[in-house]
Parts: C-alpha cells; structure tokens; sequence
C-alpha cells in the first residue's frame, strides 16, 4: 500500500541503472549457452562417429539436471546473500564451458551438460525469479519480468547465430571460449547490483518455493509446445542468417505487443501468434528456396515472440503476491525441457524421417492452438477469478 502511495504507477521507474545491468547479465547469459547449442551435436556425432541420438540424448540432459536444485531454491536464496549464490553458480557455469574441447568421452559431455544445466537453473532462479523483483518497485514487477525475459531471448538468437557462424571455420575450442567469454560478462555484471539487505531466514531445506507452481502448469504445458516446436527448428537449421531473422522478428514481436497489440485481447494475441508461426513452418514445409527460408524465419521469431510473451505473461499472473518468484522458475524449467526435449525429437526422428519435421512441428502448433481454445483460456480466467476473490 505504502509503496503504491509513494510511487504510483506513472512515476515509478522501470528502466534503473539496476534494471538495465541486470538485463545485460541475463542477455550474456542467454548468449553463453545458447551458443553451444547448435555446435555440440554436430560436434560429437563428428568427434565420436555416434548416431544423432545419441548426441542428441548427451545435450539435452541439461533440461532434466535443471530441476535437481529445484527443491533447495528457497534455502540457498534465503539462507545465503543472493547475489553471492548467482555469482558463484555463474562463475561455475562459465568455467565449465571451457573443459568441452578436452572431454575424452561421450558420457563425460553429458555430465558437463547436467553440470550446467544445474547450475543455470540456480542462476535463472536467483536472477529472474529474486533480484529482478527485488530491484523493482512493486507496480513495476510484472513489465520488469517481461522485459528481463525479452532480453534473455535476444540473448538466445544472438547465441545460436554465434555459435552457427564460428564453428564451421574453427572449431569447439573457439566456441566454448566464447562460450565461457560470455558467461564471465554475465558474472562480472552482477557486482554491480545494488540489492537491499536482507536479514537470512531459516527456511525449510526442501521446499516447492521458488521451483514450481502446480497453478501455471496448463498453460506452462500450452507453452512448452512453443519452445519444443523452436527446439526442433533449432537442431535442423543450421544458418545463421536464419536465426538473426528470428531475432529480427522477436525485436517485431516486442513491437507489436507493445504498441500495436496493447489493446488487443489476451485469446487473440495467441491466436497471431500461432498463425505467424504456422505460416513460418509451412513456408519451411514446402519451400527450399534460401529467401523463402529467410523470411518463414521472421514469421517464426514474431509467432514464437508472441505466443511466449503471452503464456509468459499468464503464467506470471497466476501466483499470488509471494509466489510470483516461483511462476517466473516455472516457466524457466518447462521453456528449457521444451526447447532441448524438440532438439532431442529432431536428432532421434531425422535420421530415418527427414522430410516430415516440419509437418510435425505443424501439428504441434495446432494442438497447441486447439489446447489453449478449449482448455487454458477459460481456465485461465477462472482462476484470476478465484484469485482476486
């Protein structure tokens, strides 16, 4: 309330000296691993003579090891100062990235990727989920989780247009230094926060705050159809043009949402955005012109940019007022699971059926579509009902 009378919504300050820092951290951070992203598989498969699957079954374990820290979330943010816990798990990731180029083994790539996939899960939760709310003021949070998880997603397509562009003329040791420059950036940031102290708790040691919200799981579900559909163009195309066309169309997307959809309801804003993602999948279905190609990229980073932004949105809507930190974790974990679940479905599912991905893809869209039409949109209201009573 104090703070409401105090800093009412028109003079309360979103872009801070805080927010922007915070943001650039989380953009290097995006960048440092998604530039590894498209590179190891094709890497192994070279490196090892291994299938497709195999390689693509090493890479996506960092989804599953994402949630092992999960239960502890809440003592590690609330027993420790938070930005010591972002610093040294950001310090860890980094480092990490540089032992690829000297693993002797397969199994040894998985475990760094579980390594990894672990401690991004502790940085995006001490990051998205505790200081960008702690630096905000309290009518501002919601646009400060919106635009932090925009910048993260510029941070994706800049990653992966990186590591598409070094590879092919160096090779893994460039990329994982590269990798590892760029998650040094996204450490060196964080010092420079200026967090309010907070007196340490004694919360429980294994706890669902901070992890997941069993409240945002339709929608987060609805969501994760997006991110596997990206995982899946994510592991075929390998282009970097292509990708800076998606970014090009998620810059768009933030636009439209922004101005041109500001006004526009919640049902018809998903609805664009999966007619701009079905349009971009079925222009990659029945073309194999490199302009063609270019521009169903565009329509993929506006549908994806959109229809993420949204279920976003929901998902961040749904908690009530102290569990907003674990909506934001939520949608982290299943966007990841998503996204490296598509990329392991592709390196399984092309070596005998190259030629229907996209139709695949197609169809997910549209069941997604379908999912959100009969289930999450009314549900949905219904539980915003239920929470403002």
């Amino acid at each position: 309330m104090f703070d409401d009378f105090f800093f009412p919504y028109e003079k309360a300050k979103l872009w801070t000296r805080d927010m922007i820092v915070l943001s650039l951290s989380n953009f290097l951070l995006y960048a440092s691993l998604y530039i590894m992203l498209p590179v190891l598989p094709l890497w192994i498969v070279q490196h090892w003579y291994c299938s497709y699957a195999e390689a693509g079954g090493a890479v996506a374990v960092f989804g599953l090891a994402m949630f092992l820290p999960g239960p502890f979330n809440s003592y590690l943010i609330d027993t420790f100062k938070r930005k010591s816990v972002c610093m040294m798990a950001l310090a860890i990731f980094a480092a990490v990235s540089l032992l690829y180029p000297y693993v002797a083994t397969i199994g040894l790539v998985a475990l760094l990727r579980m390594m990894q996939g672990a401690l991004f899960s502790v940085v995006t939760m001490t990051t998205g989920s505790t200081l960008v709310i702690d630096i905000t003021a309290t009518r501002r949070r919601t646009d400060a989780n919106v635009a932090f998880t925009w910048f993260g997603r510029f941070g994706m397509a800049i990653g992966l247009a990186l590591g598409v562009y070094i590879y092919p003329y160096w090779d893994i040791t460039y990329v994982a230094y590269a990798s590892a420059i760029l998650g040094a950036g996204a450490l060196l940031l964080i010092p420079m926060l200026n967090v309010a102290f907070r007196a340490p708790l004694r919360p429980a040691l294994v706890s669902l705050d901070r992890f997941l919200l069993p409240r945002t799981f339709l929608p987060g579900v609805n969501m994760l159809m997006i991110s596997f559909i990206f995982g899946i163009v994510i592991a075929h195309v390998y282009n970097e043009l292509f990708y800076i066309c998606i970014l090009i169309g998620f810059v768009i997307s933030v636009i439209m949402v922004r101005y041109l959809l500001l006004h526009v309801s919640c049902r018809s804003e998903v609805e664009l955005g999966q007619a701009a993602l079905g349009a971009g999948l079925l222009l990659l279905a029945f073309s194999n012109s490199l302009i063609n190609s270019y521009m169903a990229a565009l329509l993929l980073g506006i549908g994806i940019g959109v229809t993420a932004s949204r279920f976003f949105i929901i998902m961040i809507s749904l908690p009530m007022h102290c569990e907003r930190g674990s909506g934001n974790n939520t949608y982290q974990l299943l966007w990841e699971v998503g996204l490296l679940g598509g990329l392991f479905f592709e390196n399984v599912w092309t070596e005998n059926h190259p030629d229907t991905i996209y139709w695949i893809c197609l169809g997910i869209c549209v069941l997604s579509l379908v999912m959100y039409e009969v289930l999450t949109h009314k549900w949905y209201y219904k539980r915003m009902e239920e929470k403002e009573q």
